[in-house]
């Protein structure tokens, strides 16, 4: 069991158990702890109780949702969670600001130069972006938000690629290459190009003009 104890503490408040937050980590939690300490030696099950018992429990895996009882992801987000939804339902393109594009494409570049075009999961700050972006959105808007998102990072890291191979024929991903080349590149020449269609993974943001260079 993990259970967070504080040495500290002289007792604890009573849970409010009407509150969406613990309804929620209740359905998804409750049940399984209660058969779990059914289990218990006598022992065990003082040391279970020294410790706080099923409200020291309860209280920890309440953390996992917000006060409207919404499971958090591990970033602290709610709404990201996709189980029971498909495809065509979170992977729709809905408009997303242009501050968080451009920030998108700012760390995109980023990125890219520091790499010379190579995706560095220790180096890379996409996941701050996101995260911001998502929580600037209704919750409702989240996942569809983030696939959008995605679509434009991708297309921005493919039109830093396609300058820098039409200035450097031959280029590959870790080559070294003279950085203006990606001057002229700019993230509104980037999403003018951009089209909409359908895709067995739903709808997907793809260049249909070129990028001029």
């Amino acid at each position: 069991m993990n259970i967070n104890f504080n040495a500290n503490n002289n007792g604890y408040m009573s849970i409010n158990t009407n509150s969406r937050q613990y309804k929620a980590a209740a359905k998804d939690f409750l049940a399984a702890h209660r058969a779990e300490v059914a289990k218990m030696t006598p022992e065990q099950r003082m040391m279970y109780e020294l410790f706080g018992g099923e409200e020291a429990y309860m209280r920890n895996v309440m953390r996992n949702y917000d006060s409207d009882g919404n499971l958090l992801n591990a970033y602290g987000v709610a709404g990201m969670d996709a189980t029971g939804k498909s495809l065509s339902e979170i992977h729709q393109i809905i408009n997303v600001s242009e501050e968080h594009r451009q920030k998108m494409f700012d760390e995109c570049k980023r990125h890219f130069i520091q790499e010379y075009g190579v995706a560095n999961g220790d180096t890379t700050k996409r996941t701050e972006v996101f995260t911001a972006y998502q929580k600037s959105v209704p919750i409702k808007d989240r996942l569809k938000g983030t696939w959008t998102l995605g679509q434009y990072e991708k297309n921005y890291t493919l039109a830093f690629a396609a300058a820098v191979r039409a200035a450097k024929p031959g280029w590959k991903n870790g080559d070294p290459f003279d950085i203006s080349i990606l001057d002229s590149v700019t993230r509104e020449s980037v999403d003018a190009s951009l089209v909409k269609s359908n895709s067995q993974y739903g709808e997907v943001l793809a260049r249909g003009l070129d990028i001029s260079v």
